[in-house]
């Protein structure tokens, strides 16, 4: 009986730290929109016009500390777009390689320190202010690009004159977590804790 016991400990152990690393990044939809032309980049299915898109901002939920790390996967834009990771200091332009990624120790709970720009000086600030005609949207969750699953894919709308028309593909970029080893040992401790308090009880 304590056998299956601690192998169900280790089972839910394996799923905490999973579950975990999952839940370390959460979309907020502040609104809805629908797509005025169709979202055309390399890599990706075509969504069609008409199709909704929710629209908001990307929160770290914890725990711990955890390595984000952001990867520009294309653009249909008439702007030279940028992406900026203010917390790291970072930068992905239009020019650079699809696929070049930065990333960034992040342990503030809260929206992530990031923010697009398209035409010169209209940005979009993750969880703060958009300039006229821009917005944020969500393109998928546990999504498949190329050979890599993105935690996120998010999409940026520079210019169509309402943060709730256009496309979404004018910059383009995947979002993951990774937590940092620290943050493995504290859930490990967490569930040792759980299977010493379960050892110490009687068996029936």
């Amino acid at each position: 009986m304590k056998k299956i016991c601690y192998a169900t400990i280790a089972a839910a152990g394996l799923l905490v730290c999973a579950s975990a690393a999952n839940a370390a990044l959460v979309f907020v939809e502040t609104d809805t929109a629908k797509r005025t032309e169709a979202f055309n980049v390399s890599g990706f299915a075509t969504l069609p016009t008409g199709s909704t898109v929710s629209i908001g901002h990307l929160d770290f939920a914890g725990p711990g500390s955890q390595m984000v790390t952001y990867t520009y996967l294309g653009q249909e834009s008439g702007f030279n777009d940028k992406f900026y990771d203010l917390l790291g200091g970072h930068q992905l332009r239009e020019s650079d390689p699809v696929g070049t990624s930065v990333s960034t120790l992040v342990s503030t709970i809260g929206a992530l320190n990031f923010k697009f720009e398209g035409d010169v000086g209209k940005f979009a600030v993750n969880g703060g202010d958009w300039d006229k005609g821009t917005s944020i949207g969500l393109i998928g969750t546990n999504m498949l690009v190329g050979s890599v699953v993105y935690d996120y894919v998010l999409g940026y709308n520079d210019s169509a004159g309402s943060k709730k028309l256009g496309d979404w593909d004018d910059f383009v970029i995947g979002v993951s977590a990774v937590p940092e080893p620290e943050t493995y040992a504290m859930l490990i401790v967490g569930v040792g804790l759980i299977g010493f308090s379960l050892r110490k009880q009687p068996v029936r």
